[in-house]
């Protein structure tokens, strides 16, 4: 296991989940910033994310919890507590204690991923998370993985220019270097497959690449790869799930498609069932892909201060930027 002490928790939106996995009724209990939530559907359709433990006698609403409507019920007492964590009910009849509620989350869903806010100082949320245009796109396909590392390193690997090419043999042409505005960092660049013995997704593609980057926990690509005459979309969500490990989201959707100027793909090619194909094939290949980094991200450690050469890609630019999202002391040494 790294090193330890590292970056802190950090503030902002993060993925706790797939839409598809909270269907109505459904309890869930999901690892969250070292401790542990319930998340859970009412009867209309709102996502609610609370802390688990009933404020009558402590009981684990992840464990027997149930939906009835737009309340949660503690398997204990039968205590019912709304979205907003009132108590509306007692199991006995009696008026709700004073000041019984339930801890509960600020939670958005955007693209189809449940996200909730961290602020380590409790503050409200300050901005939101802008979701992606999909129009044509068929569902995304994803991909959970569990490694030991921080937010911060899986988006700073996509302004570390250098790695490219030893770890994907993958040739860098910056067209637009990071542009940082508010919460948002922006760029984008060509990629070209080196074909230098590793045959790996991206080594077999040229791809011109728009990432957009928000907070450390939403990173979306928008990929359009002529050789395969497809447009990709790709998220990259990262979570704390404890001071060292982190849940790994990774999200892929591919359409058929052709930039102005172009000619799009002949009808007789079934667009529709084609896309769905191609983007169940391409996550698997995309997450193999990415697999080079997990041994590196999983075994270094954070350099306050690293040793910088040209060509490394605005590393001290892009971490001039992260640091607005840390309201807790950043003790790296």
């Amino acid at each position: 296991m790294k090193p330890v002490p590292r970056l802190p928790y950090p503030d902002g939106w993060f993925a706790v989940g797939f839409s598809s996995e909270f269907p109505v009724g459904r309890v869930l209990r999901r690892n969250f910033m070292g401790e542990e939530l319930v998340v859970y559907r009412t009867r209309s359709g709102r996502v609610c994310v609370t802390r688990p433990f009933c404020p009558h006698l402590g009981a684990h609403l992840g464990y027997g919890g149930r939906v009835e409507a737009e309340n949660i019920v503690c398997p204990f007492h039968h205590f019912a507590f709304g979205p907003s964590g009132d108590c509306v009910r007692t199991g006995t009849g009696a008026p709700p204690p004073p000041k019984a509620r339930l801890d509960t989350l600020e939670v958005r869903e955007v693209n189809g991923m449940v996200l909730v806010w961290h602020h380590a100082q409790g503050a409200t949320p300050q901005w939101e998370i802008p979701p992606v245009p999909t129009d044509g796109f068929p569902a995304t396909a994803h991909r959970t993985f569990t490694l030991v590392d921080h937010p911060q390193d899986i988006v700073e690997n996509s302004v570390d220019w250098a790695h490219f090419r030893p770890v994907h043999k993958l040739a860098i042409e910056v067209r637009k270097p990071p542009f940082f505005h508010g919460r948002t960092m922006e760029l984008e660049y060509d990629g070209t497959g080196d074909h230098g013995g590793n045959l790996g997704f991206f080594s077999l593609l040229t791809a011109n690449a728009t990432v957009k980057v928000t907070g450390l926990g939403w990173i979306t690509a928008d990929a359009w790869v002529p050789k395969l005459g497809i447009r990709l979309l790709v998220w990259v969500l990262s979570t704390p799930i404890d001071p060292v490990r982190i849940d790994l989201r990774i999200v892929v959707t591919a359409r058929l498609w052709a930039p102005p100027g172009r000619l799009t793909p002949p009808r007789s090619l079934m667009p529709i069932a084609v896309s769905r194909l191609a983007t169940r094939a391409i996550t698997p290949l995309f997450c193999f892909d990415l697999k080079n980094d997990f041994p590196i991200w999983e075994n270094k450690i954070y350099q306050d201060r690293p040793r910088l050469t040209q060509g490394d890609g605005p590393i001290t630019p892009f971490r001039r930027w992260a640091s607005q999202f840390y309201s807790s002391p950043l003790d790296t040494h």
